[in-house]
Protein backbone atom coordinates (compact mmCIF):
# COMPACT_ATOMS: atom_id res chain seq x y z
CA UNK A 1 0.00 0.00 0.00
CA UNK A 2 2.82 2.80 1.17
CA UNK A 3 4.33 1.79 -2.23
CA UNK A 4 1.05 2.33 -4.35
CA UNK A 5 0.69 6.07 -2.78
CA UNK A 6 4.44 6.49 -3.30
CA UNK A 7 4.03 6.09 -6.73
CA UNK A 8 1.15 8.15 -7.03
CA UNK A 9 2.59 11.35 -5.31
CA UNK A 10 5.50 11.37 -6.51
CA UNK A 11 4.41 11.15 -10.52
CA UNK A 12 1.86 13.60 -9.08
CA UNK A 13 3.99 16.30 -7.55
CA UNK A 14 7.13 15.96 -8.89
CA UNK A 15 8.41 19.14 -9.34
CA UNK A 16 5.74 20.96 -6.93
CA UNK A 17 8.08 21.31 -3.63
CA UNK A 18 10.16 24.03 -5.27
CA UNK A 19 10.58 25.94 -8.27
CA UNK A 20 10.70 29.26 -5.60
CA UNK A 21 7.45 29.71 -5.39
CA UNK A 22 7.15 27.98 -2.06
CA UNK A 23 4.43 28.76 -0.35
CA UNK A 24 1.90 28.33 -3.03
CA UNK A 25 3.64 24.87 -3.95
CA UNK A 26 3.40 23.37 -0.55
CA UNK A 27 0.23 24.26 -0.89
CA UNK A 28 -0.80 22.54 -3.77
CA UNK A 29 1.61 19.35 -2.21
CA UNK A 30 -0.49 19.31 1.02
CA UNK A 31 -3.80 19.65 -1.60
CA UNK A 32 -2.70 15.72 -2.77
CA UNK A 33 -3.30 14.07 0.77
CA UNK A 34 -6.06 16.88 1.88
CA UNK A 35 -8.95 14.91 0.92
CA UNK A 36 -9.86 11.54 1.78
CA UNK A 37 -9.84 10.51 -1.99
CA UNK A 38 -7.23 10.94 -4.33
CA UNK A 39 -6.69 9.72 -8.17
CA UNK A 40 -4.00 9.95 -10.49
CA UNK A 41 -3.94 8.91 -14.35
CA UNK A 42 -0.56 8.33 -15.43
CA UNK A 43 0.08 8.63 -19.48
CA UNK A 44 3.16 8.13 -21.38
CA UNK A 45 4.68 9.48 -24.94
CA UNK A 46 7.96 9.07 -26.48
CA UNK A 47 9.37 11.67 -29.45
CA UNK A 48 12.42 11.58 -31.16
CA UNK A 49 13.93 9.77 -34.43
CA UNK A 50 13.39 6.07 -34.23
CA UNK A 51 10.72 6.25 -31.53
CA UNK A 52 7.61 5.21 -33.77
CA UNK A 53 7.52 1.62 -31.81
CA UNK A 54 8.09 3.10 -28.72
CA UNK A 55 5.20 5.79 -29.06
CA UNK A 56 2.72 3.16 -30.09
CA UNK A 57 3.09 1.13 -27.18
CA UNK A 58 3.45 4.00 -24.45
CA UNK A 59 0.18 4.93 -26.25
CA UNK A 60 -1.64 1.99 -25.60
CA UNK A 61 -0.65 2.22 -21.85
CA UNK A 62 -1.65 4.05 -18.71
CA UNK A 63 -2.20 3.69 -15.29
CA UNK A 64 -4.78 4.32 -13.09
CA UNK A 65 -4.23 5.26 -9.17
CA UNK A 66 -6.38 5.91 -6.70
CA UNK A 67 -6.17 5.99 -2.89
CA UNK A 68 -9.53 6.21 -0.16
CA UNK A 69 -8.95 6.90 3.52
CA UNK A 70 -12.10 4.14 5.03
CA UNK A 71 -11.94 6.44 8.22
CA UNK A 72 -13.47 9.81 6.00
CA UNK A 73 -10.30 11.81 7.23
CA UNK A 74 -7.78 12.86 4.87
CA UNK A 75 -4.86 10.68 3.29
CA UNK A 76 -2.34 12.84 5.21
CA UNK A 77 -4.00 11.41 8.09
CA UNK A 78 -4.35 7.69 7.38
CA UNK A 79 -1.23 6.80 9.15
CA UNK A 80 -0.35 4.10 5.68
CA UNK A 81 -3.85 2.55 6.13
CA UNK A 82 -5.62 4.15 3.18
CA UNK A 83 -6.57 1.64 0.51
CA UNK A 84 -5.36 1.81 -2.91
CA UNK A 85 -6.17 0.74 -6.04
CA UNK A 86 -4.03 0.57 -9.52
CA UNK A 87 -5.15 -0.54 -12.76
CA UNK A 88 -3.09 -0.97 -15.96
CA UNK A 89 -4.80 -0.15 -19.45
CA UNK A 90 -4.09 -1.11 -22.47
CA UNK A 91 -5.96 0.07 -25.11
CA UNK A 92 -8.81 1.55 -23.24
CA UNK A 93 -9.39 -1.79 -21.82
CA UNK A 94 -7.86 -2.83 -18.27
CA UNK A 95 -5.44 -5.27 -18.46
CA UNK A 96 -4.56 -5.50 -14.47
CA UNK A 97 -6.95 -4.38 -12.00
CA UNK A 98 -5.50 -4.19 -8.52
CA UNK A 99 -6.69 -3.12 -5.00
CA UNK A 100 -5.50 -3.17 -1.49
CA UNK A 101 -8.41 -3.35 0.93
CA UNK A 102 -7.76 -3.75 4.60
CA UNK A 103 -4.12 -5.13 4.06
CA UNK A 104 -5.37 -7.79 2.31
CA UNK A 105 -4.66 -7.40 -1.90
CA UNK A 106 -7.25 -8.48 -4.60
CA UNK A 107 -6.37 -8.94 -8.47
CA UNK A 108 -8.38 -9.56 -11.74
CA UNK A 109 -6.27 -9.74 -15.28
CA UNK A 110 -7.77 -9.24 -18.58
CA UNK A 111 -5.19 -11.46 -20.45
CA UNK A 112 -6.99 -10.66 -23.57
CA UNK A 113 -6.32 -7.01 -23.51
CA UNK A 114 -2.37 -7.98 -24.11
CA UNK A 115 -3.66 -8.13 -27.86
CA UNK A 116 -4.45 -4.15 -27.79
CA UNK A 117 -0.14 -3.26 -27.20
CA UNK A 118 1.31 -2.96 -30.59
CA UNK A 119 3.74 -5.55 -31.40
CA UNK A 120 2.91 -8.12 -28.24
CA UNK A 121 4.24 -11.25 -29.27
CA UNK A 122 2.19 -13.92 -26.96
CA UNK A 123 0.86 -16.25 -29.26
CA UNK A 124 -3.39 -15.82 -29.36
CA UNK A 125 -3.58 -19.73 -27.98
CA UNK A 126 -1.65 -18.97 -25.01
CA UNK A 127 -3.91 -15.81 -24.41
CA UNK A 128 -7.13 -17.69 -24.82
CA UNK A 129 -5.80 -20.47 -22.32
CA UNK A 130 -4.53 -17.62 -19.84
CA UNK A 131 -7.86 -15.67 -20.07
CA UNK A 132 -9.54 -18.99 -19.30
CA UNK A 133 -7.13 -19.88 -16.38
CA UNK A 134 -7.59 -16.17 -15.00
CA UNK A 135 -9.35 -13.69 -17.19
CA UNK A 136 -12.26 -12.02 -15.07
CA UNK A 137 -12.11 -13.66 -12.13
CA UNK A 138 -10.93 -11.73 -8.47
CA UNK A 139 -8.39 -13.47 -6.60
CA UNK A 140 -7.35 -12.08 -2.86
CA UNK A 141 -4.41 -12.79 -0.91
CA UNK A 142 -4.89 -12.21 2.45
CA UNK A 143 -3.00 -9.97 4.98
CA UNK A 144 -1.82 -13.61 6.53
CA UNK A 145 -0.88 -15.07 3.40
CA UNK A 146 1.59 -12.15 2.39
CA UNK A 147 2.94 -12.00 5.77
CA UNK A 148 4.11 -15.49 5.51
CA UNK A 149 6.20 -14.68 2.48
CA UNK A 150 7.52 -11.29 4.15
CA UNK A 151 11.28 -12.04 6.01
CA UNK A 152 10.70 -10.96 9.21
CA UNK A 153 14.24 -11.48 10.73
CA UNK A 154 16.18 -8.65 12.15
CA UNK A 155 18.39 -8.11 8.96
CA UNK A 156 15.39 -8.05 6.60
CA UNK A 157 13.84 -5.06 9.10
CA UNK A 158 17.14 -2.92 8.56
CA UNK A 159 17.69 -3.48 5.17
CA UNK A 160 13.93 -2.26 4.58
CA UNK A 161 15.04 0.71 6.90
CA UNK A 162 18.15 1.34 5.44
CA UNK A 163 16.40 1.39 2.12
CA UNK A 164 13.72 4.08 2.71
CA UNK A 165 16.14 6.21 4.16
CA UNK A 166 18.21 5.89 1.17
CA UNK A 167 14.80 6.99 -0.78
CA UNK A 168 14.13 9.51 0.91
CA UNK A 169 17.58 11.38 1.58
CA UNK A 170 17.57 10.83 -2.35
CA UNK A 171 14.16 12.93 -3.24
CA UNK A 172 15.44 16.01 -0.61
CA UNK A 173 18.29 15.92 -3.11
CA UNK A 174 15.92 16.43 -5.97
CA UNK A 175 13.80 18.84 -4.02
CA UNK A 176 16.68 20.66 -3.31
CA UNK A 177 17.93 21.20 -7.11
CA UNK A 178 14.55 21.78 -7.52
CA UNK A 179 14.33 24.54 -5.38
CA UNK A 180 17.29 26.06 -6.57
CA UNK A 181 16.50 26.33 -10.60
CA UNK A 182 14.52 29.02 -11.49
CA UNK A 183 11.25 29.07 -12.74
CA UNK A 184 8.67 29.64 -15.11
CA UNK A 185 4.95 31.12 -13.99
CA UNK A 186 1.88 29.53 -16.20
CA UNK A 187 -0.82 32.10 -16.72
CA UNK A 188 -3.10 29.08 -16.59
CA UNK A 189 -1.99 28.25 -13.39
CA UNK A 190 0.80 26.34 -12.29
CA UNK A 191 4.93 26.82 -12.53
CA UNK A 192 7.31 24.98 -15.45
CA UNK A 193 11.16 24.62 -15.11
CA UNK A 194 14.00 22.56 -17.08
CA UNK A 195 17.86 21.62 -16.15
CA UNK A 196 20.12 19.77 -17.24
CA UNK A 197 20.37 15.87 -16.26
CA UNK A 198 24.27 16.20 -15.04
CA UNK A 199 22.97 18.62 -12.34
CA UNK A 200 20.51 15.54 -11.30
CA UNK A 201 23.52 13.55 -11.25
CA UNK A 202 25.86 15.99 -9.37
CA UNK A 203 22.64 16.68 -6.71
CA UNK A 204 22.20 13.01 -5.47
CA UNK A 205 25.77 11.63 -6.14
CA UNK A 206 26.66 12.18 -2.67
CA UNK A 207 24.03 10.11 -1.46
CA UNK A 208 24.79 7.67 -3.79
CA UNK A 209 28.17 6.94 -3.30
CA UNK A 210 28.01 6.97 0.47
CA UNK A 211 25.64 4.02 -0.33
CA UNK A 212 27.68 2.51 -2.69
CA UNK A 213 31.39 4.03 -3.04
CA UNK A 214 32.39 1.11 -5.75
CA UNK A 215 30.88 3.33 -7.95
CA UNK A 216 32.13 6.09 -9.85
CA UNK A 217 30.59 9.41 -10.95
CA UNK A 218 29.77 9.81 -14.94
CA UNK A 219 32.39 12.72 -16.52
CA UNK A 220 29.32 13.87 -18.33
CA UNK A 221 25.87 13.33 -18.61
CA UNK A 222 24.02 15.12 -21.83
CA UNK A 223 20.38 15.39 -22.10
CA UNK A 224 17.96 17.51 -20.25
CA UNK A 225 15.05 17.29 -17.99
CA UNK A 226 11.92 19.91 -18.25
CA UNK A 227 9.23 19.74 -15.34
CA UNK A 228 5.78 20.87 -15.49
CA UNK A 229 2.99 21.17 -12.78
CA UNK A 230 -0.84 22.89 -13.15
CA UNK A 231 -2.91 24.23 -10.41
CA UNK A 232 -5.89 25.40 -9.77
CA UNK A 233 -5.85 28.19 -7.14
CA UNK A 234 -3.41 26.21 -4.90
CA UNK A 235 -5.00 22.66 -5.52
CA UNK A 236 -2.33 20.43 -7.88
CA UNK A 237 -4.32 19.01 -11.05
CA UNK A 238 -1.56 17.46 -13.05
CA UNK A 239 2.13 17.35 -13.82
CA UNK A 240 4.00 16.46 -16.20
CA UNK A 241 7.75 15.19 -17.03
CA UNK A 242 10.24 14.94 -19.80
CA UNK A 243 13.38 13.47 -20.34
CA UNK A 244 15.93 14.83 -23.48
CA UNK A 245 19.15 12.31 -24.30
CA UNK A 246 20.66 11.42 -27.14
CA UNK A 247 20.41 8.21 -28.52
CA UNK A 248 23.36 7.00 -30.37
CA UNK A 249 23.53 8.43 -33.87
CA UNK A 250 19.48 8.78 -33.83
CA UNK A 251 19.98 11.73 -32.36
CA UNK A 252 17.85 13.02 -29.23
CA UNK A 253 15.14 11.14 -27.74
CA UNK A 254 12.82 12.19 -25.18
CA UNK A 255 10.54 10.29 -23.01
CA UNK A 256 7.90 11.72 -20.83
CA UNK A 257 5.21 11.32 -18.15
CA UNK A 258 1.68 13.11 -17.62
CA UNK A 259 -0.08 12.74 -14.62
CA UNK A 260 -3.49 14.40 -13.98
CA UNK A 261 -5.01 14.43 -10.63
CA UNK A 262 -8.47 14.30 -9.33
CA UNK A 263 -10.42 14.15 -5.75
CA UNK A 264 -13.46 11.64 -6.85
CA UNK A 265 -15.77 10.75 -4.11
CA UNK A 266 -14.66 7.22 -4.95
CA UNK A 267 -14.50 4.48 -1.92
CA UNK A 268 -12.10 1.62 -2.71
CA UNK A 269 -14.16 -1.59 -1.83
CA UNK A 270 -13.14 -5.22 -1.62
CA UNK A 271 -14.69 -6.92 -4.77
CA UNK A 272 -17.67 -10.31 -3.99
CA UNK A 273 -16.50 -13.69 -4.91
CA UNK A 274 -13.23 -13.18 -4.94
CA UNK A 275 -11.42 -16.64 -5.00
CA UNK A 276 -9.11 -16.55 -2.02
CA UNK A 277 -5.54 -17.81 -2.26
CA UNK A 278 -4.08 -20.59 -0.11
CA UNK A 279 -0.48 -21.94 -0.70
CA UNK A 280 -1.72 -24.96 -2.08
CA UNK A 281 -4.06 -22.73 -4.65
CA UNK A 282 -1.05 -20.79 -5.35
CA UNK A 283 0.91 -23.81 -6.05
CA UNK A 284 -1.02 -25.28 -8.93
CA UNK A 285 -2.11 -21.99 -10.45
CA UNK A 286 1.94 -21.52 -10.86
CA UNK A 287 1.77 -24.66 -12.31
CA UNK A 288 -0.71 -24.44 -14.75
CA UNK A 289 0.77 -21.24 -15.93
CA UNK A 290 4.07 -22.42 -16.58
Amino acid sequence: MKKLWIVGVVAASLGLSACGATASLNDAVSSLGASPYLQVHLSGNAAGPDSTAAQQVLGALSVDLSYANPTGASLADSQGTANAEIIVNAGGAALVDIRVVDSNVYAMFNVSALSNIPDETLPATETAELQLLFGGRWFEAPASLLNSYVPNSAAATATATKERALGTKLIDDLTSLISDTSYTTLASGGYSQSGTLESVVKAVWPTIAAADNSLTMPSTVPGTYAITVTTSGNTATGGSIAITAPDGTAGNQTVSLAATVAHASDPIVAPTGATIITPALLKGLLAQAT
